[in-house]
């Protein structure tokens, strides 16, 4: 899997009237400040004023959180715009968007910024001679009628011709729109469940894969609103369709080359990529709670979801929490890459991909052995047989994740005590608030905040 360079030149901010500064919160929620053209350079130069609350301690439902570290009453951050990543959205209004950055009023990066986390593990990895490409894959679900009174905007079947053609002027829009805002696009098309789509990107370089996938929600969005259509990114938006998942696909070049492609490895891995995908299966309990981190998450990590419900690893296997895809025929150097299954949309996407990339590394630097590969569904395995191959199964609820996350020292250590007690302060509003609810519920109480 082969990352393509970022855009040679920003956008012309001269066409920009309107600038969306954007942030992700440890909810999962994209938070923004809008700036006027003539406001972009001075926003780049000192950012906008973000309260430390809406920077870090907002829960889903937008109740203020705390820790020992940080008080939501207190404090405010500066959000810096990356003005190498603006993509102008609309040109005819000049509505553009930016990604941010997290600093401190010293001007230094806050230690809870979440993308400034991401950009530090790529170093860290380029540093050691790694560098890694991410491919995310989009599901969502889309809905006719009101937010109160949802409809399933189509009703499959599953990748069939018919609800695209029910939905044609939303897809091609789309399709336009995400190109308009330079958006790499690999492909879109209806997905398994009713009202469900799915849309796949380029893999790039693990900020700007993000930063597409972020910037893609939003173009979606602006598009469904305007053909009268609502999306829900939850990863449950609807009991009565399919869960939406954010696959991460992830490879690493060491070299020039793939090392998740070697014929001559064991199950055509090198023992660098075995390592790697070793490393993420051991660390997935204590971080799973970052892959997805919403009660509806762990309703989605359900066996023959396709959800990778299981925490082991295969080669194609849908029901595996870690996936190996060798790749076409004659083009495995390239398109060889391991997809990480159980990260849904709940999630903040720096952080689950930041996740994967620390347990990738760690994994090669303790020298993890991979065990054996599991090539059937991990629920036809006796319970003997998923012992013999480490077949392990996830926590049960967001509320246990949290438990084990909290105490991991390996994510402590990687991504320090204070993004990580504010991110399991805010994760666990969310059990104590809907943990207990009917899972219809929870779905209507958060369909519409992500």
């Amino acid at each position: 899997m082969t990352s393509i360079p970022p855009a040679a030149s920003p956008v012309d901010l001269g066409a920009v009237r309107a600038l969306m500064i954007s942030h992700v919160d440890n909810a999962g929620v994209s938070r923004l400040k809008v700036v006027p053209g003539r406001k972009i350079e001075s926003a780049a130069r000192s950012g906008t004023t973000v309260s430390l609350s809406v920077a870090l301690l907002l829960a889903i439902d937008d109740h203020a959180c705390r820790t020992d570290e940080l008080d939501s009453t207190v404090g405010d951050l500066r959000g810096i715009p990356d003005l190498g990543a603006v993509a102008l959205i609309d040109p005819i209004s000049g509505l553009a968007w930016a990604p941010s950055d997290l600093h401190a009023l010293d001007g230094s990066p806050h230690p809870a910024c979440s993308r400034s986390l991401l950009r530090r593990l790529g170093q860290e990895a380029n540093a050691d001679g790694l560098n890694f490409a991410i491919g995310l894959e989009m599901e969502f679900t889309l809905f006719t009628g009101s937010a109160d009174a949802p409809v399933l905007a189509h009703f499959g079947p599953g990748f069939g011709v018919r609800p695209f053609l029910e939905l044609e002027a939303w897809y091609l829009d789309v399709l336009r729109g995400l190109e308009q805002a330079g958006v790499p696009i690999e492909q879109l098309h209806p997905e398994y469940g009713a009202g469900q789509v799915e849309v796949s990107f380029a893999p790039r370089n693990p900020v700007r894969a993000v930063d597409d996938y972020l910037l893609a929600r939003h173009v979606i969005t602006r598009i469904s609103a305007a053909h009268g259509l609502l999306v829900s990114f939850q990863p449950v938006a609807s009991t009565a369709t399919s869960s939406n998942g954010c696959h991460i696909h992830f490879s690493a070049q060491r070299d020039g080359i793939n090392v998740f492609h070697s014929p001559g490895g064991s199950w055509g891995v090198s023992s660098e990529g075995g390592h790697m995908i070793a490393g993420v299966l051991a660390h997935m309990p204590e971080s799973v709670a970052l892959l997805g981190g919403s009660t509806l998450s762990f309703e989605r990590l359900q066996p023959h979801h396709w959800s990778g419900a299981a925490i082991c690893w295969g080669v194609g296997n849908r029901e595996v929490a870690v996936r190996l895809m060798p790749g076409y025929a004659g083009l495995e150097a390239t398109q060889a890459n391991v997809e990480v299954k159980c990260a849904d949309p709940a999630a903040n996407i720096y952080l689950a991909v930041a996740t994967v990339i620390a347990s990738a590394l760690d994994g090669v630097r303790t020298k993890a052995p991979l065990p054996e590969p599991v090539n059937v569904d991990p629920e036809l395995l006796t319970d003997a047989e998923r012992f013999a191959v480490g077949v392990t199964p996830f926590p049960t609820d967001l509320s246990e994740a949290l438990d084990l996350l909290e105490k991991s020292t390996f994510v402590r250590e990687a991504f320090g005590s204070i993004l990580l007690d504010a991110y399991v302060a805010v994760r666990r509003h969310d059990a104590a608030t809907y943990g207990a609810l009917p899972v219809e519920e929870a779905a209507a109480l958060t369909r519409w905040k992500l």
